[in-house]
């Protein structure tokens, strides 16, 4: 991360209000500072577009086209855009606030399998992040685990910041010509296979399939579409089902591997009709998963939940029609079964199997903790 990349120096002023304190990190298309909002005395972070960058109408769009989405959304589980501006030499910026924590991707590297109860609130908070984007008519298409960001709130607890909408898909007519449809954008190791095929054409059950892969890679330690090549990998999510959770976490329960294997399908209609439906198979795994649940079906205008609590939505299962005009099959609650086994998952989670190292790697190392909001403003 060189910081003679970054347009501004340290302890230069930008817009008269920030303060530039040191560069979190650079990429091909932006430089990311740490800065201070005088007035404020709050710590904040500044993206930059990298001259080279800034020539192409497209990529300056897009940039643009990232405050806007995130603009779009007030909840907390998403890194709030404060401001926007435009350098003296004509290179836009964005004010986003500072973040201190790390991403999934590194708690996978450094820690191993994630223990389900915990990923299943991590993907929960997503799913809040993503009824309020979908709802709005904007699909995120660059879910991954190092845009999944596990930030700190003061009494030292984790909450989960969606980043980076920089390649997201808004509603017809606000982008067009920004995306073609030959265009291969985002991570593929993540992508769905429509998506593959074309980014443009994509709807809110391509994120659906995005974080089926997170939670199948936070809790195996691989992405279940993994090779040496990137034609390879293509290929298996083109072509190839998914290995079953099972053959990798046999202590798991079946419905757990059934919730990926829902989300994983390769026809997007086979998935989870929307983020609630995902939600309310996740809520059982989670202390107090339902008000969750509740907020995504309030956002996404859902007039009722799913009519048993505790059920899980599987593929496996004969569906039959639901209240949400989806389909599912009904598994009971038994009393306080789905907590016991959440509490006993989190105690004998296996932890230390290590993320795989190779050329198709997402996985990004800053230099510090509270350096790591970079690699999401850099993806």
């Amino acid at each position: 991360m060189a910081e003679e990349k970054a347009p501004v120096a340290q302890g230069e002023v930008v817009a008269g209000k920030y303060r530039v304190d040191r560069v979190l990190g650079s990429g091909g298309m932006g430089v990311v500072v740490a800065a201070t909002q005088l007035e404020l005395e709050r710590p904040v972070a500044i993206k930059f577009l990298v001259a080279e960058a800034a020539k192409a109408p497209e990529i300056v769009a897009r940039f643009a086209r990232e405050a806007r989405a995130v603009a779009k959304i007030q909840g907390e589980h998403v890194a709030r855009v404060l401001d926007v501006g435009v350098l003296e030499n004509g290179l836009p910026y964005m004010v986003m606030e500072y973040l201190d924590g790390a991403d999934l991707a590194q708690r996978i590297a450094h820690e191993g399998r994630v223990p389900l109860p915990e990923m299943a609130r991590y993907l929960l908070e997503a799913c809040e992040a993503l009824a309020e984007a979908h709802a709005a008519g904007i699909v995120h298409r660059d879910l991954k685990p190092a845009n999944l960001f596990l930030a700190r709130r003061p009494d030292r607890s984790t909450i989960v910041k969606l980043l980076d909408f920089g390649i997201s898909k808004s509603p017809v007519g606000s982008a067009a010509g920004i995306t073609s449809t030959q265009a291969i954008m985002g991570s593929p190791v993540y992508m769905s296979p429509e998506q593959l095929v074309s980014a443009k054409h994509v709807d809110a059950r391509s994120d659906i399939w995005s974080l089926g892969v997170v939670l199948y890679e936070a809790l195996a330690g691989t992405p279940p579409f993994n090779a040496e090549s990137m034609p390879q990998i293509v290929t298996r999510i083109l072509h190839t089902p998914a290995p079953p959770l099972a053959e990798a976490r046999p202590d798991l329960p079946p419905s757990v591997g059934a919730i990926v294997e829902r989300c994983l399908a390769k026809d997007p209609a086979a998935r989870f009709a929307d983020v609630a439906e995902l939600a309310w198979a996740l809520a059982p795994f989670v202390e107090d998963g339902a008000r969750s649940v509740e907020r995504i079906a309030r956002v996404l205008g859902r007039a009722e939940a799913p009519p048993q609590p505790g059920a899980v939505l599987v593929p496996s299962m004969r569906p039959g029609a639901d209240a949400w005009g989806g389909t599912q099959a009904h598994i009971p609650r038994r009393s306080a079964g789905p907590w016991i086994v959440a509490a006993v998952l989190g105690a004998c989670a296996v932890v230390g199997v290590a993320v795989p190292k190779g050329p198709c790697s997402a996985a990004i190392t800053p230099l510090s903790a509270a350096a790591t909001i970079a690699a999401f403003m850099l993806s």
